[in-house]
């Protein structure tokens, strides 16, 4: 459990996924509230399991990618997961952000403050010429924090199963 942080913000840091998160992890992807707009909460245990050994897989053949842990700095306690991978898990495509606040620590600016961490990262560790970002037409929450971050709906996309707006976000020129 002692992975370093891949990136720090203000309030968090953000570790990569490992095998001691899987009770977070579990209560995330079974949670109706945090699946509401991703896909159905997911009970069976080794279903969970089965996700989590694929993007361990994913961050091991991509360092620096992959799934993350949030945790808060002060009180190392977990409050969200979040990703950053090639689009759709094809190393051709861009690269993506995505982030799930837990229960508990919504509302407080954890998902702006992780989406601009990451978008950050990926632009200086990776020089990324863009990073985008996929939400449900229906999350409107997460939309708006994509906006706030400077990103710029580009249009709707079929992936993951589900037609999604798809937002993209450009490094700032110095």
């Amino acid at each position: 459990m002692n992975n370093p942080p891949l990136l720090e913000t203000p309030r968090l840091h953000l570790r990569p996924l490992s095998q001691d998160d899987f009770d977070f992890y579990y209560h995330l992807q079974n949670d109706p509230d945090t699946m509401r707009y991703i896909r159905p909460p997911e009970p069976d245990r080794a279903v969970v399991q089965e996700r989590i050994d694929i993007l361990l897989k994913y961050a091991q053949e991509y360092p620096g990618l992959g799934s993350m842990v949030v945790f808060w700095k002060e009180t190392q306690e977990p409050v969200a997961s979040a990703v950053l991978r090639h689009l759709d898990y094809q190393q051709e495509n861009d690269l993506e952000l995505g982030y799930v606040i837990a229960p508990g620590f919504r509302g407080i600016g954890l998902a702006t403050e992780i989406a601009q961490g990451i978008a950050t990262y990926a632009f200086d560790r990776f020089a990324a010429p863009k990073v985008v970002a996929v939400t449900d037409p229906e999350n409107l929450v997460s939309q708006k924090v994509l906006l706030k971050c400077g990103f710029q709906l580009e249009g709707s996309r079929f992936i993951y199963g589900s037609d999604c707006l798809e937002f993209v976000l450009k490094p700032s020129k110095p």
